[in-house]
């Protein structure tokens, strides 16, 4: 059964339980200071359309975790016609427009944003990222590079810039540069699988077979799914000898192949799952979610959604079980650390909560929604000096503008 919140706690739970787009704390004027954006006027939209708007492309970034790019790109086409001037709609339409080979239709989007003044710089220089990954997946090699040189001559590159330099001049037949410019990328993110993945990849081009293993298990332990890190570390243990750790990685490569397959046959069952959670069904919801974690027993996000369900409904001793249980396959998921963390938190276990918010930071670094919970938790406590922290790093993270955006929609931020 679910604790009773005592009085100390109550501001905490009720925070923790209440959807992010009717909280207004992070963005009030007594809370922390104001916001240092200096984004330009974007064209005019209602909120109701910018609610629309977010939701869907939240829905599209799920469609295209489960690799169903077709469905992905139609959500995103209408999230982007409901609010032009959201950056994460167009940039999101144009990945599912990568993911389904429709090149010239990404790359004509992705210009549009580079070209438009409604747009953040910081928004524009993503764009420029992915016209790089756009041009490389497409084979135009020689418009990869341009692109890739003008983003690293823009300032201090990124670590996905780095990567995707690295990338571009190991395509480009130079090995010892494509070495440099990505293990500059994994030590600025350890943390992203990507880069461990492609540097991995240029060490076992050039024979260096322990380094490759080092790499690719690392990009392993970070994205447990990823069948390209996944079949070239067996490719890497074959090579060095090990034969039994080689059967071991190619049954894993395997297993993923045959869960992306169930993963395209449960994504419409998923899509249901979202609508009902958004429409406020909650156990319509979790039936469905149930049912995609039934066919998906291996599936952290399946399990981490039905944790989040059960959460929305009190039932707080089911939601640690299954999020847990989410985080035993993929210890590093953010969203199943940041849902577990607001179960410990209702259960007013607060140091708990702070230590699995930070986890999920470090987890991923680019995700909003801990910083969000956690300045919650801090402004609860009266801890003012550490709520501005988490309310900046938030901020920082989503813009001023997108904190209506946000829903606690069973999800996460998953590959």
């Amino acid at each position: 059964m679910s604790p009773h919140p005592s009085r100390g706690g109550l501001k905490t739970a009720r925070f923790l339980l209440a959807p992010l787009a009717s909280l207004g704390l992070l963005l009030a004027p007594g809370c922390g200071g104001q916001s240092t954006s200096t984004r330009p006027p974007l064209p005019e939209t209602s909120p109701e359309q910018k609610q629309k708007s977010a939701l869907l492309v939240q829905r599209g970034l799920r469609f295209l975790a489960d690799d169903l790019g077709g469905e992905a790109a139609r959500t995103l086409e209408e999230a982007r016609r409901l609010d032009p001037a959201s950056a994460e709609a167009a940039l999101s339409l144009a990945r599912a427009y990568d993911r389904e080979n429709r090149f010239a239709a990404a790359t004509k989007l992705l210009q549009e944003v580079l070209s438009s003044e409604g747009f953040p710089q910081a928004s524009k220089t993503r764009a420029r990222e992915a016209l790089v990954e756009v041009r490389l997946d497409s084979g135009d090699l020689t418009g990869a590079r341009e692109t890739c040189r003008t983003l690293l001559s823009e300032g201090p590159p990124s670590a996905r810039a780095r990567r995707l330099a690295g990338q571009v001049a190991y395509r480009a037949g130079g090995l010892p540069a494509a070495l440099a410019e990505l293990k500059a990328a994994t030590l600025q993110s350890p943390q992203d699988p990507e880069a461990q993945t492609a540097l991995g990849l240029a060490q076992l081009q050039g024979g260096d077979l322990p380094a490759a293993a080092s790499s690719l298990e690392q990009a392993v332990r970070l994205d447990p799914a990823s069948q390209m890190a996944v079949s070239n570390l067996a490719k890497v243990y074959e090579r060095m000898g090990r034969s039994a750790e080689a059967q071991n990685a190619l049954a894993r490569y395997r297993e993923i192949y045959a869960l992306k397959s169930v993963r395209q046959k449960v994504g419409p069952l998923r899509a249901q799952a979202m609508e009902a959670y958004e429409a406020g069904r909650l156990e319509e919801a979790l039936a469905k979610f149930q049912e995609v974690a039934r066919l998906t027993p291996r599936d952290a996000q399946a399990l981490a959604q039905v944790g989040s369900v059960l959460l929305a409904l009190q039932r707080l001793d089911e939601a640690r079980d299954h999020l847990e249980r989410a985080l035993r396959i993929q210890p590093a998921y953010d969203f199943a650390l940041t849902e577990l963390a607001r179960v410990q938190a209702l259960r007013e276990d607060l140091p708990a909560a702070v230590e699995l918010l930070q986890r999920a930071i470090r987890a991923n670094p680019a995700a909003p929604e801990p910083h969000y919970f956690l300045a919650g938790i801090y402004l609860a406590q009266g801890r003012r000096e550490d709520f501005t922290k988490e309310r900046e790093a938030y901020l920082h993270l989503r813009g001023a503008a997108g904190v209506d955006r946000l829903q606690p929609l069973p999800g996460g931020n998953t590959p």
